[in-house]
């Protein structure tokens, strides 16, 4: 999004006759000093036409007037100083209030650091916390497997046994029962 820049070519001439540089008056319009540019670049016939009006009604009125001052040209260096100088004080206003800004800013970062560092202090802790959890875990899933194998080295003896106990009761009641 492009700003609108507020500047004629008369105000730029007018101040460029006052004595100021562009990157003054690109800080008098609150304007980068790109911007002037290509504001002047485009506008670089207009500028140089109405300087050439001005430069030539200039030697017109050169030939007439006398060569000392006018009171109206010592206003015009009093309002260049005072010109100057209001632009110097609205530039230490904004200076302030960057640094401002930038101190709040700083402030934010410097929060959200700490909150950062915090977090990361409770996930290590966190992390310790659940890798035991883990290894205690492991341990007893070894525990239940050892259980497991002895159940099941158990049942497998007492499967034989069984088998045993049966071949054996069918051999007495066939014994009991046909033998008698």
């Amino acid at each position: 999004m492009t700003k609108k820049i507020d500047l004629t070519v008369e105000e730029y001439i007018d101040l460029r006759r006052q004595g100021f540089s562009d990157a003054v008056i690109a800080a008098i319009k609150n304007i980068t000093k790109q911007q002037l540019y290509s504001w002047k670049r485009f506008r670089k016939e207009k500028i140089a036409q109405l300087e050439e009006e001005l430069e030539q009604q200039g030697t017109e009125s050169q030939e007439t007037a006398e060569n000392e001052p006018t009171d109206s040209e010592t206003i015009t260096e009093d309002t260049t100083e005072e010109a100057g100088i209001e632009w110097l004080k609205r530039e230490a206003i904004h200076a302030h209030k960057l640094l401002t800004e930038k101190e709040k800013e700083i402030e934010h970062w410097k929060e959200l650091f700490e909150t950062a560092m915090a977090d990361k202090e409770r996930l290590h802790k966190e992390i310790i916390v659940l890798e035991n959890e883990i290894q205690r875990l492991k341990e007893q899933a070894n525990e239940l497997r050892q259980q497991k194998d002895r159940r099941e080295e158990s049942w497998v003896d007492a499967t034989r046994e069984l088998r045993a106990l049966r071949l054996y009761a069918l051999q007495k009641l066939q014994k009991d029962v046909y033998d008698e």
